[in-house]
C-alpha cells in the first residue's frame, strides 16, 4: 500500500483540478456530462442534447469544476456547486423539489444564503476503462508493483474534485452542502472518511438517490480529528489550515 503523501504526489503527476470559468473549459464540462449522463448511464435523454453537450437551467448560477488527465488533456471528471442566489433573489435549490413535504420543513431551517448544492458529480467510465487497459498487469515485479499503485490511484480519483468542492465552498462563504447522491457514491465517501447526514428517505431521481447534507465545519474537523484517508490526502497541500472556521451560523 502506498503512503498517502506519495499517493498525493503521484495523483498530481497524472491529474489536475481546475475551475471551469472559461468558455473552453465549460464546453469540456458539458461534453463530459453528456458522455456520463446521456451515454454511459442514460440518466438524461440524449435526444434533448443533440449537440453532444448536457446543460440545464442551473448551470448559469453554478461554479463548475473539472478534473483533467495531464498527459492527454482529457476531461475525466466534473462537478458543480449550485449557488443559492439568482439575480439577487434566493430560491429553492433543486434537491428541495424531490424532498417529502415534512422533510422540506427541516430543510428550510437551513440558512439558505449559506447553503449550496453539489450535483453533476461524475467520473467517466470510459476513462476508467482506458486507464485499466493502459495500466493493466504485465510480467515483472516492478510492473506489478506499479499496477497496484495505479489501481489504488483509481480508488482515490474523486479526491481532487471533493477537495476543490470544499475549498470553493469555503471561499464563497457556504456553510452547508446538500446533494442527492446514489448509494454507491455515499459508500465510497464513507469509506474515505466523509460521513454525510441523510435528509429523509431515498427517492427515485435518475435512479435511487439519498438526499444528504454536510455541515462543512463538522465535516472538515471530524476528518482532521480522525485522520481519515481524505484528510491525509488533502493535508499535504494544507488545503484546510488547522482550526479552519466558516462563517458563523447556528448548526441545526
Amino acid at each position: 500500500m502506498m503512503e498517502m503523501g506519495d499517493l498525493f504526489e503521484y495523483y498530481c503527476q497524472h491529474f489536475a483540478v481546475v475551475r471551469a470559468d472559461t468558455p473552453t473549459l465549460l464546453d469540456q464540462v458539458c461534453r463530459l456530462r453528456y458522455q456520463v449522463y446521456c451515454v454511459e448511464n442514460q440518466f438524461e435523454d440524449a435526444n434533448q442534447h443533440r449537440n453532444g453537450r448536457e446543460v440545464d437551467q442551473h448551470d448559469a448560477t453554478s461554479a463548475h469544476i473539472l478534473l483533467l488527465h495531464r498527459n492527454s488533456g482529457t476531461a475525466v471528471g466534473t462537478a458543480r456547486i449550485i449557488m443559492p442566489q439568482l439575480a439577487g433573489i434566493w430560491r429553492p435549490l433543486p434537491v428541495w423539489h424531490i424532498l417529502a413535504p415534512e422533510v422540506r420543513e427541516e430543510f428550510e431551517r437551513l440558512p439558505l444564503h449559506r447553503t449550496a448544492e453539489v450535483s453533476r458529480f461524475a467520473v467517466s467510465k470510459e476513462f476508467r476503462r482506458w486507464w485499466r487497459s493502459h495500466h493493466g498487469p504485465t510480467v515483472g515485479t516492478t510492473r506489478q508493483h506499479n499496477v497496484g499503485i495505479e489501481q489504488q490511484l483509481m480508488q482515490y480519483i474523486t479526491f481532487g474534485l471533493i477537495q476543490e468542492i470544499l475549498q470553493l465552498s469555503i471561499e464563497k462563504g457556504i456553510n452547508y452542502l446538500v446533494a442527492a447522491m446514489n448509494l454507491s457514491l455515499i459508500r465510497i465517501l464513507v469509506k474515505l472518511g466523509l460521513d454525510l447526514e441523510p435528509i429523509g428517505e431515498p427517492v427515485e431521481y435518475h435512479g435511487v438517490r439519498q438526499p444528504c447534507i454536510a455541515f462543512l465545519n463538522g465535516l472538515i474537523e471530524q476528518s482532521q480529528e480522525k485522520f481519515t484517508p481524505f484528510w491525509q490526502f488533502v493535508g499535504y497541500r494544507d488545503a484546510f489550515p488547522t482550526g479552519v472556521r466558516l462563517r458563523p451560523d447556528k448548526q441545526i
